[in-house]
């Protein structure tokens, strides 16, 4: 008898979650219906010279179905600002995976991440942009490898990782954006040169790669040879002084 009770509450337990399953699936479909719109328009908002949109609205669906999914109300979100990030990353992930020209083997990819890292390094103490040789000496390849490996960002399309508001040539822009610090946008090219007036060749790397290459603080760290704090402190005091001079 006990046994009969136990295969019934299993046999319960199993139709409830796949009655579960199966409305969560529902829900989720309904959403993607509703908000095709949204995906639509931040589709329309990463296009980028050199890349077919279709491709792109599709990856942008693909993520909204992929919010859809993820998504639970009660967790204090509406769904709209929920996706809208996810659609995103996933477009922007998409655009940096399809941004090599030739993509080269990936003993060369991590070889240039270490060139990268040493040269940032080298930088910083020597107050310059170090030579072929010092890089060799500090990453232990040879002159060829490096040379090998700082030709590989040539390899790389000139892809823009923000928003544009027009597909032409002569809107594409630099864009500066800080979300976390409140800092606003910056979308003319103008501005951003003179913004980065005045600034040493190793916080000009530190600003591409973070809002051009867009690392996070972490990852600079790592590939600079700093603590994610000193990032942190160097990049605060960088976007002030570049607001200043675009305020002077």
């Amino acid at each position: 008898m006990s046994e009969s009770k136990v295969d019934l509450k299993v046999l319960d337990g199993g139709r409830e979650a796949a009655h579960t399953k199966r409305r969560r699936a529902d829900e989720a479909g309904e959403l993607v219906l509703e908000y095709l719109g949204l995906a639509d328009a931040l589709a329309n908002r990463h296009r980028v010279p050199g890349h077919d949109f279709d491709d792109i609205r599709q990856v942008a669906r693909l993520g909204l179905v992929k919010a859809a999914r993820q998504y639970r109300e009660g967790s204090g979100h509406g769904f709209a600002q929920y996706a809208a990030p996810t659609i995103a990353g996933t477009i922007k992930h998409y655009l940096r995976d399809q941004s090599w020209v030739v993509r080269p083997p990936r003993s060369v990819q991590e070889l240039r991440l270490g060139v990268r890292a040493a040269g940032g390094r080298l930088a910083q103490d020597l107050g310059r942009e170090p030579n072929v040789e010092e890089l060799c000496e500090a990453t232990g390849a040879s002159a060829e490898k490096v040379a090998e490996a700082r030709s590989v960002g040539a390899a790389m399309s000139a892809v823009a990782i923000d928003p544009l508001d027009t597909p032409d040539d002569e809107g594409r822009t630099f864009v500066l954006s800080n979300i976390e610090e409140g800092f606003e946008r910056v979308e003319q090219h103008e501005l951003v040169s003179t913004a980065l007036e005045g600034l040493s060749a190793y916080e000009r790397r530190l600003v591409k790669l973070r809002f051009v290459d867009e690392l996070s603080q972490s990852e600079i760290a790592a590939e600079l040879g700093v603590s994610q704090m000193q990032v942190s402190r160097l990049l605060r005091r960088l976007l002030d002084r570049m607001r200043r001079r675009l305020a002077a």
